[in-house]
């Protein structure tokens, strides 16, 4: 009896089992990619708007960014004024010319994507931006204990006199100064070898590069307007950018109530989801919506204000110890030089067939002269992005 019985429910167990499917729900499996708007409308003069458009992503998503190319997009006044806005890259980020936007005036963001369908904002008032009032930065001298690694805060202090602000948001970008792998003083023109002029060098470059964050803060609580060390960034140890110096440009934004609960909720969707607009979660509401189609979602929320700013420079000498390996791993040739006689009739031809190398240097051992070559991405700092042209508020000294 005893052993029928067992029969009995192992065949019961064994028909639940065999009968269970995985479950994927048609929101998180389907192709919903939802146009996803970030950017702001700025007033004040000769200022310079721009729009990110983007399409989110969906769980089982391959490719980590899906740009919204070829739409149509402008800036629509109160007063009837509509400009436009063009995406001259093509990276899908929507840029204005510089404006005198009057502040006195309501915005709305206008956008007609490559499908045809037409999104709208509501119209949204000016807020004015109080000033920042310092930075500051702190290096943490315990090691994070998710990384084992020291990081720096940078922290922002603000107030508004006039009580008006009360919520703001910040996020900002970075300037780093970066070395090409080898120093070379010569250059090539019609396959001809020829010293560069002076003052002129492809060594040292600058590269500006956004934050992938941004922080929020209030003072509602308070009787006065103050933000006070708020933290804006933070940086880990022996992040390349810092190898050298490294200046931040911190921007203010003040926001409505409405804009503060949107950009919260996004806040704190991108910590639980690892990315901003990296799912489509039903909760971020914004003030976008689409005109021909009610029903298909759009993520964003635009406001319209001025913009204030403060820069803050920290320099590698102030954190002993942080330095990255600088090894670039999508340099396929690696920076392996090579070195060949030259002909000496004809010592600045440079007829390598490989047009990937460049000139390094000359060398004369035991009095024959040998021409020093290296990949060019080894010689010239742009092939890791920016430019070689020192920015104006570059400091004196690293």
């Amino acid at each position: 009896m005893f052993a029928r019985a067992s029969r009995y429910f192992l065949l019961i167990f064994l028909m639940m089992f065999s009968c269970r499917k995985i479950y994927d729900p048609p929101v998180i499996e389907g192709n919903n990619h939802f146009l996803a708007v970030n950017g702001s409308i700025y007033t004040g003069n000769a200022v310079t708007s721009m729009i990110a458009l983007s399409r989110s992503l969906n769980l089982y998503d391959s490719v980590t960014d899906r740009p919204e190319f070829n739409a149509v997009v402008n800036i629509q006044t109160s007063g009837g004024d509509i400009y436009g806005l063009i995406d001259s890259f093509g990276t899908g980020i929507y840029q204005s010319a510089a404006l005198n936007l009057d502040s006195t005036l309501q915005y709305r963001l206008n956008i007609v994507t490559s499908d045809g369908n037409k999104f709208q904002s509501d119209f949204v008032t000016v807020k004015q931006a109080p000033p920042v009032d310092s930075l500051t930065w702190e290096l943490i001298g315990d090691p994070d204990p998710r990384t084992n690694k020291q990081a720096i805060n940078i922290f922002v202090n603000a107030h508004d006199p006039n009580n008006a602000t009360r919520y703001y948001r910040w996020d900002y970008t970075q300037t780093y100064k970066h070395f090409a792998t080898y120093r070379t003083y010569l250059g090539v023109a019609n396959d001809m070898i020829y010293p560069l002029p002076l003052g002129v060098s492809y060594y040292t470059c600058w590269s500006t590069v956004p934050s992938q964050s941004f922080a929020l803060g209030s003072s509602v609580t308070l009787s006065q307007d103050v933000i006070s060390h708020i933290p804006v960034a933070h940086i880990l140890q022996n992040d390349s950018k810092l190898d050298v110096g490294c200046s931040f440009l911190v921007r203010q934004y003040p926001l409505t109530e409405e804009g503060y609960n949107y950009w919260l909720t996004v806040q704190k969707n991108s910590r639980s989801l690892g990315g901003l607009f990296d799912l489509t979660p039903a909760d971020i509401k914004g003030n976008l919506h689409c005109v021909t189609n009610p029903d298909i979602p759009v993520i964003g929320f635009i406001s319209a204000s001025t913009v204030q700013e403060k820069r803050l420079y920290i320099s590698n000498k102030s954190l002993p110890g942080w330095q990255s390996n600088g090894v670039d791993p999508s340099n396929k040739y690696a920076c392996i030089t090579s070195s060949f006689p030259v002909d000496p009739l004809n010592e600045l031809v440079f007829n390598y067939p490989d047009t990937a190398f460049g000139p390094l240097t000359f060398e004369t051992p035991d009095l024959v002269t040998y021409l020093v070559i290296a990949p060019k991405s080894c010689l010239d700092c742009r092939y890791q992005g920016g430019t070689n042209v020192q920015p104006s508020f570059w400091p004196p000294y690293d």
